[in-house]
């Protein structure tokens, strides 16, 4: 059994028990997939390979659902998932800067979590309050006028 299973099993028995419940579960695989995300925070190749054999459906097109919907994700994501808009007005008030310093402090790249599970940082499209900007949010979270001199006390207030 893979180490992924075994180190999951609590979370593998929810999702059985989930699946079980359901009539129709080739008819209820988006429902099924929004259901792994909730527990495992993500759907790795294991929870994908998982779900095809319980349901009898091709692993292909499970990823290619997951691929398709920008819901879902393959990769563990961050207990605090920061964004900061590179788009329109936040790029020309120099929001790329802003990322740097979340970069910077935070030792990773855009696209990347954290070692420990706590941050995950991405760039995001304009989110709608460009006379504000730059945007940053912080699991939906909006800060205004952020500057680089802002992400130290930012990243305070998720402790």
């Amino acid at each position: 059994m893979c180490d992924f299973i075994i180190r999951n099993k609590e979370l593998f028995e929810q999702l059985d028990i989930f699946i079980n419940s359901i009539d129709n579960k080739e008819d209820s695989l988006m429902y099924i997939l929004h259901n792994a995300q909730n527990l495992f925070g993500y759907i790795p190749k294991d929870v994908q390979n998982y779900i095809s054999k319980k349901l009898d459906i091709p692993a292909e097109k499970i990823s290619e659902l997951i691929n398709f919907y920008s819901y879902f994700s393959t990769e563990l994501k961050g207990d605090y998932k920061i964004n900061v808009c590179v788009s329109g007005a936040c790029a020309k008030n120099n929001s790329q800067m802003v990322l740097e310093e979340f970069e910077s402090q935070l030792g990773i790249k855009t696209g990347f979590t954290t070692n420990d599970s706590k941050f995950n940082l991405e760039s995001s499209g304009c989110i709608g309050v460009c006379r504000r900007s730059p945007i940053v949010t912080v699991n939906g979270k909006v800060y205004e006028r952020v500057n680089p001199k802002d992400v130290e006390n930012i990243l305070n207030e998720c402790e």
